[in-house]
């Protein structure tokens, strides 16, 4: 018996907590397979705590202060909670495309050196041509399982995974040491990194898809990539040998090209002030130690 625990932190969900939860409950599972649902919600100020209360009364709810909140320590909360033998962690904006996410993804766990896996991420209706073109070029259409053998043909990208949406193996989780606590983000890279370096596979499932783009202005951009830049800063010793950068110059390439071909020159001036300003933050991010502290506030979205 499977038992998969999806896990979930909130915070003013109430735009997306009743489809996610609805579509959740009618994942089509093996026979072998029982679901639970647990939420960490950090002091929402909306309606929801009281829409699960009233439409999901079977959804396993706490609570914790807003100031509590960490990326890696209240995954690791939520897993303390868990009774399941696969750990799916989702964010309350990642929508399941269809009944068949949850399967997809545990499927893809069945080979034994297989610790992780996660899921193709569909930009919303509303995104922008430059936030298709990004989901794209993170999430492709084909599956790829990652082990230490992709490190010099993938760089960087042999580490990326995504708590959008991704299953771990619970005794592995726990093996490992869980997730990091009290970096900015990137919990799930910085683990999947370690199982990788442990000899372990990370699957990206493209067959398991949700909904999920954001359309960030130019001043959440800054804000986003100076975290990034934190983030990498607080783990190079994972990373020493790979470059984010390179990854990044190979987007841009594509990111024009994808723009010629679509014949949306105007929007090109635009990407590259935008790519600029990512590299700016992103390098200002990895430096972050000199600046003081409400300074930093300021420029992170994520510090409190």
């Amino acid at each position: 018996m499977n038992k998969i625990s999806v896990l979930i932190p909130t915070y003013n969900a109430e735009q997306y907590i009743y489809d996610l939860l609805t579509r959740l409950y009618n994942q089509d599972l093996r026979n072998n397979q029982e679901l639970e649902i647990i939420i960490v919600d950090s002091a929402s100020k909306d309606r929801t705590i009281s829409i699960i209360e009233e439409k999901f009364p079977e959804t396993i709810v706490k609570s914790i202060n807003n100031q509590d909140f960490d990326h890696g320590g209240t995954r690791n909360y939520l897993a303390s909670l868990a009774k399941g033998n696969i750990l799916l962690f989702m964010t309350q904006d990642a929508i399941p495309c269809d009944n068949q996410l949850i399967s997809k993804l545990v499927d893809s766990l069945g080979d034994e050196e297989v610790v992780v896996s996660y899921a193709r991420q569909i930009p919303r209706e509303d995104a922008n041509l430059l936030e298709k073109f990004a989901r794209s070029f993170n999430y492709p259409e084909v599956s790829i399982v990652k082990s230490k053998d992709s490190i010099e043909k993938m760089g960087v990208k042999a580490f990326f995974n995504s708590n959008v949406c991704s299953a771990y193996k619970r005794d592995w989780f726990l093996q490992l040491g869980k997730f990091p606590t009290k970096v900015i983000l990137n919990e799930d890279m910085i683990f999947a990194a370690k199982s990788i370096f442990s000899n372990k596979k990370v699957y990206y499932c493209a067959e398991a898809k949700v909904f999920h783009s954001h359309n960030y202005g130019l001043i959440q951009q800054f804000k986003r990539y100076f975290d990034i830049g934190m983030a990498f800063e607080e783990t190079k010793y994972l990373l020493e040998h790979v470059s984010n950068e390179k990854e990044g110059i190979k987007m841009i390439k594509k990111q024009m090209s994808y723009l010629i071909e679509n014949k949306k020159y105007h929007l090109i001036m635009y990407a590259l002030i935008e790519s600029g300003i990512k590299l700016i933050a992103y390098r200002l991010g990895k430096i972050h130690k000199i600046f003081p502290y409400k300074l930093k506030k300021k420029l992170s979205a994520y510090m409190k």
